[in-house]
């Protein structure tokens, strides 16, 4: 939508490998430092530590590599500067790297909170208070005393951050939504026979309801919750939980899910196969741990399954339970406990009319209020504040 708008735009990114650590093959003959168009923007590639996601110090060390690569990469000005700099967490430590580009650039620099670092990681019990945590703490109320604006993805990270004494003038909140070419496409595999392929690959008998989790399998997930109710719902021949995607907590619940029979487990999918796993469920999840940081939260995942018309149980408490429930495309269970999540579940299996008007419910309220193109224009709105404001 900017390149539609005439804005010029360049992505600062790394070599692709997220969430499994593991770099596609059409990648992996690159240089480490490149750059390649994706549709008229730009994208420059940087090197860093790539390994499997399996640990705190690794993925600690893959995040801070990628910031020192931005870093020092691009500490030379370019021939034409940008007006804006605007650096997203996670991670943390690239957004450090933002800040001193646009120091050096002399342009605004805007942070975009995706998630309230390092807090999260106290709440998950990742982080213990001491010299590290102080740091960290340290650095990130740095960044927001000197950001020229901070878009926050959710109404609680904005009241979070202005209580912490930060000028609330400066803080504007911008949710994750679907792109709108995404939405003309979410309901396309329900025409071009792509669901009945599904049914075939993976051998999903005619009659069988799928209860789908595609996404990433990590803590943050509590997937284990999913696991829990498919055992409690083992009598039931008519379900099977089909969980998609990869991530640093999968091996474990691969574990956990042994002799649980309905439970079936499928690798990362490309982009363009995601609606039509979307699709072949009859009722699809998004699952957060049961934290009180989490409350703040905004899963995107939840806006795809409105945009693909799927009934959605939705295992979250906050911000995000409020606005599943507002949709009418959703039953909203509390996070991490299971036996709730099983019978939301046999309540819909057992009610297809139900889930009918769910989902379309759920989509009208997503193709109204999520759009990214209405959410994009509330940025060029940041942006022109801002570099109006830093110019003056």
């Amino acid at each position: 939508m900017w390149l539609k708008e005439g804005h010029q735009v360049t992505v600062l990114t790394g070599i692709p490998n997220h969430p499994t650590g593991v770099v596609p093959q059409e990648y992996q003959s690159r240089p480490a430092f490149f750059e390649e168009d994706m549709d008229g923007v730009t994208v420059k590639r940087h090197w860093l530590y790539i390994t499997k996601h399996e640990g705190t110090v690794k993925r600690g060390l893959n995040q801070l590599s990628f910031a020192l690569s931005v870093l020092f990469k691009n500490l030379k000005r370019p021939a034409e500067k940008p007006d804006v700099v605007m650096v997203s967490s996670p991670s943390f430590f690239c957004v450090m790297s933002g800040w001193l580009l646009a120091k050096r650039m002399k342009v605004p620099f805007v942070f975009e909170v995706r998630d309230l670092w390092p807090g999260i990681f106290v709440d998950m019990g990742i982080l213990k208070p001491g010299l590290l945590l102080t740091i960290l703490e340290k650095m990130e109320m740095l960044l927001y005393r000197k950001a020229h604006a901070i878009v926050a993805v959710t109404r609680g990270f904005a009241q979070n951050i202005a209580d912490r004494a930060v000028d609330p003038k400066k803080i504007f909140v911008i949710t994750n939504g679907v792109a709108d070419v995404e939405l003309e496409k979410a309901l396309s595999p329900y025409e071009d026979g792509a669901v009945q392929k599904l049914r075939t690959e993976f051998q999903i008998n005619p009659l069988t309801k799928v209860v789908l989790y595609i996404g990433n399998h990590g803590q943050a997930q509590a997937l284990g919750q999913v696991v829990d109710a498919a055992r409690m719902l083992m009598n039931r021949s008519d379900l099977m939980f089909l969980m998609v995607g990869d991530g640093a907590d999968k091996e474990r619940l691969k574990s956990l899910a042994r002799g649980v029979p309905n439970v079936h487990f499928a690798g990362n999918q490309p982009k363009e196969r995601v609606w039509q796993f979307y699709a072949l469920a009859d009722i699809s999840l998004v699952c957060l741990k049961n934290i009180p940081s989490f409350n703040t939260f905004i899963p995107s995942k939840m806006f795809e399954i409105m945009a693909s018309q799927t009934a959605m149980v939705a295992c979250l408490r906050g911000e995000g339970a409020q606005i599943t429930q507002e949709s009418g495309g959703a039953m909203v269970v509390p996070p991490e406990e299971p036996e709730k999540l099983a019978r939301a579940i046999m309540t819909l299996a057992d009610n297809p009319e139900r889930m009918e008007a769910m989902g379309k419910a759920g989509r009208e309220f997503v193709s109204k209020n999520y759009r990214h193109s209405t959410l994009a224009r509330q940025y060029l709105g940041v942006f022109s504040k801002v570099i109006n404001d830093y110019n003056a």
